[in-house]
């Protein structure tokens, strides 16, 4: 199975099914990207930028290429991590602002009431 690597302070590193998105991997190995649209190609939020093993992902295709293209992102290492398919190792960058960061239950008693 190939190996994804997730570089950022809070990354992971594991082995992930072939064709598995960078998305799911992300989720597989508990470092879970930002998608504010779900994973449905429409925002640039699950952004990542390939540092090895380009060769190693899925092909980019036109919609994510244009995507890309609005934000001035068309450089080759960037890829949508819900589009990007893993094939192989893989090690990828992380922006800080693209990780959702976890956060710790509240208990009812820490809860807001809103008047």
């Amino acid at each position: 199975m190939p190996r994804v690597t997730f570089l950022h302070p809070e990354g992971k590193s594991g082995e992930v099914e072939v064709n598995t998105s960078l998305l799911e991997a992300s989720k597989l190995l508990g470092f879970v990207l930002n998608n504010d649209c779900g994973g449905n190609a429409s925002c640039t939020t699950c952004r990542v930028e390939v540092q090895i093993g380009s060769e190693n992902l899925s092909e980019i295709d036109f919609d994510e290429q244009d995507l890309l293209d609005r934000e001035a992102l068309s450089e080759s290492w960037h890829r949508l991590g819900c589009q990007a398919k893993v094939l192989g190792d893989v090690v990828v960058r992380v922006p800080e602002g693209k990780w959702v960061a976890p956060t710790p239950p509240q208990s009812e008693s820490q809860g807001i009431e809103i008047r």
